[in-house]
């Protein structure tokens, strides 16, 4: 798998369904939690980083065989944000930058959106962002990113 293919497929795969889910994350305690913008969003911010690290569970197997096939250093250290199976240590502190990520993104969507956006909806286009993405990136290599296996006849 080139360099290039493997942008565009981590582009799809991971950093626009990462955006996406961060910002589901705060449209969807700005929607909850009419005041935002206090303590209780400590409790959001620890909702969001473990949800976030639970998107990048998911990811674990693609983005290990991105991260083997790659040969751009720059690439490299993108995709090894993802990679979780390391020390406590990584994983902590990725659960650190998924906490201020999500209280940054609460922040944002309170600043940005109407109330009325937050409540209408946003979500919606967000789902539908994140399933085109997640389609075309899937579309673009599921034979190589896939658990999958189909056994060749002889």
């Amino acid at each position: 798998m080139s360099n290039k293919k493997i942008s565009i497929i981590y582009l799809l795969f991971f950093i626009i369904p990462y955006i996406v889910c961060l910002l589901v994350v705060g449209i969807s305690y700005n929607a909850l939690v009419l005041h935002a913008l206090t303590w209780r969003i400590l409790a959001g911010g620890l909702i969001g980083a473990f949800g976030m690290f639970a998107v990048k569970v998911i990811a674990q197997r693609p983005v290990l065989i991105m991260y083997r096939s790659t040969t751009q250093k720059f690439l490299k250290g993108l995709i090894n944000f993802f990679i979780l199976e390391r020390s406590k240590w990584v994983i902590g502190f990725n659960l650190i930058i998924d906490f201020f990520l999500s209280i940054g993104s609460i922040y944002l969507v309170a600043h940005v959106l109407t109330l009325s956006q937050i409540i209408g909806k946003t979500l919606g286009w967000l789902v539908l962002i994140l399933m085109i993405s997640l389609t075309l990136a899937s579309y673009l290599e599921f034979e190589t990113l896939s658990i999958y296996t189909e056994k060749k006849k002889k």
